[in-house]
């Protein structure tokens, strides 16, 4: 507590001289020992609010990273930002800006649907990533199913078995294999028909989860590229589509 105390008043006394901050360039190469992989600084500004230090994002898959730098990014900041006034956590709002994917992404999304329901063939849509033993996103499912009917949306399902349910990969498979759908896939079914076609089909899914950081379920996107995770509310849903 005293060391992040200790740092938050650098960043908030000791940049007040400048508000210039540190390049793109320069914050990869300080960083480059303590994040592993592939880093992509997508942007580097003074806060709005608070001119005298940097805000950083750093983008892992679809994921943004948010944190607070000083002008020759020798020294880092990791946690919410509180605009006490206003009652606003100013991380939080910003990373939920951040949440979109590219169009680019959404294409290559679409091929990776295993099945739709709600209004199908709408040019209204959403891809609701999901796993068959996963009970968020069992709750999930009456919420997104009703919002779907009554705002005309067509939900594009794509099956995420997640390692912490052993028998959810087996049931995803037998999804693709027996050829079923939403009904099947809301009531449990399972089968013994784990063909290769049903197995290299959900493998493919977890490989594009892995590529884009995605990495709990229920997770939602938009047609509008926006990103919803966790069970959501019908404000929610409405966001990924307005």
């Amino acid at each position: 507590m005293r060391k992040t105390l200790t740092l938050a008043l650098f960043l908030l006394a000791g940049c007040q001289v400048s508000s210039e901050c540190p390049s793109k360039e320069t914050l990869k190469t300080n960083l480059k020992d303590f994040i592993p992989g592939p880093l992509e600084v997508e942007s580097v500004q003074p806060l709005k609010e608070l001119p005298s230090v940097c805000e950083v994002v750093l983008r892992v898959g679809v994921q943004p990273i948010i944190f607070y730098t000083n002008k020759d990014g020798k020294y880092v900041l990791a946690g919410n930002l509180i605009d006490l006034a206003n009652k606003q956590n100013l991380t939080i709002a910003r990373q939920q800006e951040l949440m979109k994917v590219s169009q680019d992404i959404l294409r290559e999304l679409q091929k990776h649907t295993d099945f739709v329901f709600g209004k199908v063939g709408s040019q209204k849509y959403i891809y609701f990533f999901t796993d068959p033993d996963c009970p968020f996103c069992k709750r999930s499912e009456p919420i997104v199913e009703k919002w779907a009917i009554e705002k005309g949306v067509e939900v594009r399902v794509i099956l995420y078995p997640l390692p912490i349910h052993p028998q959810a990969f087996g049931k995803s498979v037998a999804l693709i294999c027996d050829k079923k759908g939403w009904e099947e896939y809301k009531s449990g079914y399972t089968s013994n028909n784990l063909c290769e076609e049903g197995k290299q089909k959900i493998e493919s899914n977890l490989k594009l989860t892995e590529k884009y950081g995605i990495n709990g379920t229920p997770t939602f996107i938009g047609m509008n590229g926006k990103i919803h995770v966790g069970v959501p509310i019908e404000q929610d849903l409405d966001k990924l589509i307005n």
